[in-house]
């Protein structure tokens, strides 16, 4: 077969090749490296199920080629799980009707046996038609809340961060995953019939009609809550964890998590699976040790750090904690600062109702959604940051005098 040119396309596209068979490894890249695609991520093993999301997220790819033959099972659940975020392309060798039709209900693009240069080069040209800004939809992104220690305020945070979000337009869903605390229904002072158990109940007939009727519409964002009987128990395991992630992907631009603690997130699934797990800590030596061994504990549920951000709660200036004494402790650049505004929130706590857009809390997390929407990355995320800090600076001088 003679070469094709190299291609011009108008997007630039970096594959991602989950190929534990070598001989279609092997084929499906040489015929990338035919169309002058020399930056694919070779993959020679399955990834576990939670994780190739964000496999694909640390290597910047933006579509996948899967072998479905060596473990048609286990990749389908890969399938469900990456489809919301980036095309999938499921490699065979053979065209079984049955397993085509699997593959396509959980979210494959195409289903390739014979992935010749030319064939290949045509999936890319429909692609990019389809991706063509305002085609579709990007898919949401979901954010974990993780307390580092229990009282630090994560459930706070959280239930603040997806009503702030919704503010902006998005269509949010906040998700009480501690089912024992129930702090999202106790904050926003609700009582639901259903919560995260009933979705998994009624998993195998779920679809939109039936959705709908499961969270409540609170503060601008549907809110899933926890069960009211504290002893129930919802097990979640990361094959269901992709599932919900992907379903919710697709109906929500932002999904907030909050969840019980480290192992939680972990042995769900949620923290190899979210955008970003955000690990929370409070200004106390105790609350700061726990943390440091909760951000140990998920390195390697996440496969690293990068996904990993730290926020410091309940900021006292007064108390001469520097930026870099948290990086000490805990190994770790503190992501986001939210100030204390201890009078301002039991205020809005008694009333059950979020605190007010003037309040120094609110802005505090108003800056936190701007650092994790899509457009506020690089150079931009650190500089918000740095002035984050610098305006702590200045508020300590102006309220202690100096």
């Amino acid at each position: 077969m003679p070469t094709l040119p190299p291609r011009t396309p108008p997007f630039f596209w970096k594959p991602l090749v989950v190929c534990p068979q070598a001989g279609m490894g092997q084929r499906i890249l040489a015929v990338l490296h035919e169309l002058s695609m020399e930056a694919a991520v070779p993959i020679t093993e399955y990834p576990r199920i939670g994780q190739i999301a964000a496999i694909a997220q640390q290597g910047g790819c933006d579509i996948c080629f899967l072998d479905v033959a060596s473990n048609s099972e286990h990749a389908q659940l890969l399938i469900a799980e990456l489809a919301p975020a980036i095309p999938v392309v499921a490699l065979h060798t053979r065209a079984d009707a049955d397993l085509i039709l699997r593959c396509l209900r959980r979210g494959a693009c195409e289903f390739l046996t014979d992935p010749a240069a030319d064939v290949v080069d045509s999936l890319f040209s429909r692609l990019e038609r389809a991706r063509h800004p305002g085609a579709a939809r990007a898919a949401g992104s979901i954010y974990a809340v993780v307390p580092g220690k229990a009282g630090s305020g994560a459930s706070t945070i959280a239930a603040h961060l997806a009503i702030r979000f919704g503010s902006g337009g998005a269509r949010v869903l906040l998700v009480d995953g501690d089912t024992v605390c129930a702090s999202i229904s106790f904050l926003l002072k609700l009582k639901s019939e259903f919560h995260l158990g009933d979705v998994l109940r009624d998993w195998r007939r779920m679809d939109d009609d039936l959705w709908k009727r499961l969270p409540l519409a609170a503060c601008g964002v549907d809110v899933l809550a926890a069960p009211a009987d504290p002893s129930t128990r919802i097990e979640i395991d990361p094959q269901a964890a992709a599932q919900l992630a992907a379903f919710w992907r697709e109906r929500y631009d932002v999904v907030v998590l909050d969840l019980a603690g480290p192992r939680a997130a972990a042995e769900t699934g949620f923290a190899g699976i979210a955008n970003y797990v955000l690990l929370v800590t409070a200004n106390e030596l105790g609350a700061l040790q726990a943390t440091r061994r909760a951000a140990e504990f998920l390195e390697e549920p996440m496969s690293g750090r990068s996904r990993l951000r730290l926020i410091l709660n309940r900021y006292n200036p007064a108390t001469g904690l520097k930026r870099e004494d948290i990086e000490r402790a805990l190994g770790l650049e503190p992501y986001a600062i939210l100030v204390d505004d201890w009078a301002t929130m039991q205020a809005a706590l008694l009333d059950g109702r979020p605190v007010p857009n003037s309040s120094r809390f609110a802005a505090s997390v108003e800056t936190l959604c701007r650092l994790l929407r899509p457009q506020q990355a690089g150079a931009d995320d650190d500089a918000a940051r740095r002035h984050g800090w610098q305006i702590l600076r200045r508020r300590h001088r102006v309220e202690s005098g100096k």
